[in-house]
């Protein structure tokens, strides 16, 4: 029946997920996860192909959303809310981040911590590198773009101010995770995190 199908599917995803974040991905074995489920390790194949396309298909909402979030901030829609809230004249893109922010960390906190340090082992294991360098690329077409069409602002050309911006969103919410803030505790500290993003940000392109 399918409805016994897609309960058992759903079960090997919830002890899979579990396992993973007890062991890692590279200590997790598809007869472990067989194991936690209550069925033969060769009835897992019917459902996922390999370990790796389980840990990714566990992974895959988090992943969609953090490639939204790089796009969805650098594109030319994004650059008047950037522009306005960057010289003082909108708070608006300050409450929109936050708030973006936490539903990413409350919404894939188990996602985020397998990707963040259990995922070795797995082809997702360089990921963050890949979208750090991905993020960079968008970024710097981004601010050549806003150059051009605000020529009073100074566009940075320096790739690694941008990597370095990167990684330090991903140290910011893995340390968010790791010390198991309280929600009040994270929307506080993400308002800081933004402000003072956003207040290097305007003393590097000489925004009044």
């Amino acid at each position: 029946m399918q409805i016994k199908k897609d309960y058992t599917r759903e079960q090997i995803v919830v002890v899979a997920r579990g396992i993973f974040l007890k062991k890692g991905y590279a200590k997790t074995s598809m007869r472990d996860i067989a194991a936690g489920v209550g069925i033969g390790v060769s009835n897992i194949y019917n459902y996922f192909k390999s370990k790796d396309e389980l840990f990714r298909y566990i992974v895959t909402p988090l992943i969609a959303e953090l490639e939204r979030m790089m796009h969805d901030h650098h594109n030319m829609d994004s650059q008047e809310d950037f522009l306005n809230y960057a010289t003082g004249q909108s708070n608006m893109m300050l409450g929109d981040n936050v708030k973006e922010y936490m539903l990413l960390i409350n919404n894939h906190r188990d996602e985020l911590k397998l990707l963040l340090y259990q995922s070795q082992g797995s082809s997702l294991e360089n990921y963050i590198d890949t979208y750090t360098d991905e993020c960079t690329r968008i970024v710097l077409s981004f601010m050549d773009e806003l150059k051009c069409k605000y020529p009073t602002c100074s566009a940075i050309h320096t790739p690694f101010t941008y990597h370095v911006h990167t990684v330090w969103m991903f140290s910011f919410i893995s340390e968010v995770i790791k010390h198991n803030l309280s929600a009040d505790e994270i929307h506080k500290a993400l308002k800081d995190y933004i402000q003072f993003e956003y207040g290097g940000w305007r003393t590097l392109m000489n925004m009044k």
